[in-house]
């Protein structure tokens, strides 16, 4: 047995702590060491100060309220059940942290990295999160989504629905906060994901989930306006297509329909119609010179409803996610 402990750091050097009695690995690297004393904080923020290495220590249930780690190298670490309350955290690296349970009501986390960090059950009241990464190729993925992933990608449907039922959890504590501290737009990035998760703990086939599916496509489930106005194009242009194959009536007298026999410039003309008529639906402005027929008036009815929803949602949604912030 060596005289240093056996903790190995990411770059391949070991931790040059000594031993901590009848163990192989130093004090601040012992599951089962007490880091519950009040002098932890001192002694952490001095091992800070000194440059000294933080990667994996190990300080559940410690007393660490207004403890300065300011962009402290703390990859690995585990904080399960401890105290951060108003902690400085700036820019510290937390990823692969274990954050379970922990106490970060108003701790500084402003540009910290928490990647494959786990953060279920974490206090986040007042905690400022401001550009934080989680993981994923959008840097806003936490770790139990991505493990729910792998668990729905081999088949292990029971274990995929914990970890995005954790997920969500997660996510819901992270939009509060953001929305709390007057952060709207932030925090429809966390609710657009909270619904995400609860669509994927969803029946495959139900009702709900098909649902749930169409809301996220079609709107980014109110917090994504750039959905609603590409679904309402596609929308249009599908439904032109079916007035173009139904065909409309103009009030000339005129009968628009697609022919096989008709030239491909004709039936672009048939469609040039009925993309006209489909917009004008859609938007309920009902200008009256071309009118379906047969099927095509329910199709028209269905169009109205939906462009009336679909106008109404989009404003909504700009202006929550734009102005009331």
């Amino acid at each position: 047995m060596g005289v240093t402990c056996r903790y190995l750091f990411r770059d391949g050097t070991s931790c040059p702590e000594p031993l901590h009695p009848e163990s192989e690995v130093c004090f601040w690297h012992h599951p089962r060491a007490d880091k519950s004393g009040p002098e932890i904080k001192a002694l952490i923020e001095a091992k800070h100060k000194r440059g000294d290495k933080l990667e994996g220590v190990i300080l559940n249930d410690a007393q660490l309220e207004r403890v300065k780690l300011s962009r402290a190298n703390l990859y690995g670490a585990q904080f399960k059940w401890a105290n951060l309350k108003n902690a400085h955290l700036f820019g510290a690296d937390l990823s692969h942290a274990a954050l379970f349970k922990t106490a970060l009501d108003g701790a500084n986390m402003k540009e910290a990295k928490l990647q494959d960090a786990e953060l279920l059950g974490a206090t986040l009241g007042e905690t400022k999160m401001d550009f934080i990464g989680f993981g994923g190729d959008d840097g806003y993925t936490v770790k139990n989504e991505i493990e729910g992933m792998a668990h729905e990608k081999k088949g292990e449907l029971a274990q995929a629905h914990t970890k995005y039922f954790e997920a969500e959890e997660i996510y819901r504590a992270i939009k509060l906060n953001l929305k709390n501290r007057g952060m709207g737009f932030e925090a429809g990035e966390y609710f657009f994901r909270e619904m995400v998760m609860s669509r994927k703990q969803m029946p495959l086939y139900s009702f709900n989930r098909f649902w749930s599916k169409l809301m996220s496509i079609s709107t980014g489930y109110g917090e994504k306006p750039h959905r609603i106005i590409g679904f309402s194009l596609a929308y249009m242009v599908v439904c032109a297509a079916m007035f173009g194959f139904l065909g409309i009536h103009h009030m000339s007298g005129q009968f628009h329909q697609y022919s096989p026999n008709a030239s491909l410039p004709d039936n672009l003309d048939v469609f040039y119609d009925a993309l006209y008529y489909s917009v004008v639906t859609f938007t309920t402005l009902g200008y009256g010179d071309f009118t379906p027929v047969g099927i095509g008036k329910m199709l028209a009815i269905v169009e109205a409803y939906s462009g009336a929803f679909c106008i109404s949602l989009f404003s909504i949604s700009t202006y929550k996610r734009y102005m009331d912030r």
